[in-house]
Order: C-alpha cells, then sequence, then structure tokens
C-alpha cells in the first residue's frame, strides 16, 4: 500500500510541474498525431497510439502502448514494457509493473510489485496481490483471492479462495 501512496504522489508531482516537453498529445493512428513527440509529459489522449515514455496521464479508447510509464493510463489495450502507477483496461500487459492494474484480463511477463486485479491475473513473480476469479504466478511474495489459485513455486501449489506465501 505505501508504494501505491508513493507512486501515486510522484504521478502527481509529474503531472504538475511537467510542462517543459510535450504537456498534450492527440493520437488518432500511430503516425496520425499530434505533436509527433516520443515524450508525454502531461496528458495523451487517443484511439491506437505507440507513446515510448509517458509521464502524467494516458486516455487512449482502443489501445495504448508505451516503453516506460510513471502514469494513470485508462484504455481497452493496455501495453507496456515498464509501468509504475495505475492502469485500467480490458486487457493488460507488461513486463515489469509497480502500482495497481485493474483489467479483465491481466498478463505480465516479469514481476509486479503492488495489486493486480481482474477476471484473470498471470504473472512470473508478483510482491503484492492478485485479486480474481483465477490467479496464476510463478512465484509470489504475498496473497491471492480468488476461485482458483496457482503459485508454481509454492507450499500450495493450487489453492481455492485464498493462497498466500511469504
Amino acid at each position: 500500500m505505501k508504494k501505491i501512496i508513493l507512486t501515486l504522489s510522484i504521478l502527481i508531482l509529474f503531472v504538475n510541474v511537467s510542462v517543459a516537453v510535450t504537456p498534450i498529445k492527440f493520437s488518432l493512428w500511430n503516425e496520425i498525431v499530434t505533436p509527433k513527440d516520443n515524450s508525454v509529459r502531461g496528458f495523451e489522449l487517443g484511439v491506437w497510439t505507440y507513446t515510448p515514455e509517458l509521464v502524467g496521464v494516458g486516455l487512449d479508447f482502443i489501445y495504448s502502448k508505451t516503453d516506460n510509464a510513471v502514469a494513470l493510463n485508462m484504455g481497452v489495450v493496455a501495453i507496456s514494457k515498464r509501468f509504475m502507477g495505475v492502469q485500467i483496461a480490458f486487457f493488460s500487459s507488461s513486463e515489469i509493473f509497480e502500482g495497481l492494474v485493474a483489467s479483465c484480463i491481466n498478463l505480465n511477463e516479469g514481476e509486479i510489485l503492488g495489486a493486480q486485479i481482474g477476471f484473470l491475473n498471470k504473472t512470473k513473480s508478483i510482491k503484492g496481490i492478485q485479486l480474481g476469479i483465477i490467479n496464476i504466478t510463478e512465484d509470489m511474495n504475498g496473497i491471492q483471492i480468488g476461485l482458483l489459485n496457482f503459485v508454481k513455486k509454492g507450499k500450495f501449489p493450487v489453492m481455492i479462495i485464498v493462497n498466500a506465501k511469504f
């Protein structure tokens, strides 16, 4: 919980001070964008967009992809390499995630520090909580709450309702 509060505090700080780079970006499609900048520090509004660096708020109606983000990001599909903050989507995928991700389907290829909330949550490693119908991880330092909980490297590899490993 402390990490989530710290993450949101950093996010608010960056959003308030970040007017030096691109404060507002509008995207219709990857190449139909104004301004054409790889770094957004402020607000991004798009339909289908790829922004290598996002610090601030991203509202992308269909698809958003970022390499590095410290943000509040919302959309139907959200893909990121490194993400810190809050991400809300129908489908979410990332390599490294710190904060809160809330999606129907959450697929993470690396580590999550924080919370993963959704119908299906899958990650390689989590330090925090998975809350969903089906929760899957290889390694965990935290709690899973859901109908089916799988921890490959856990004392109890399969549990119903609650599973924990510290």
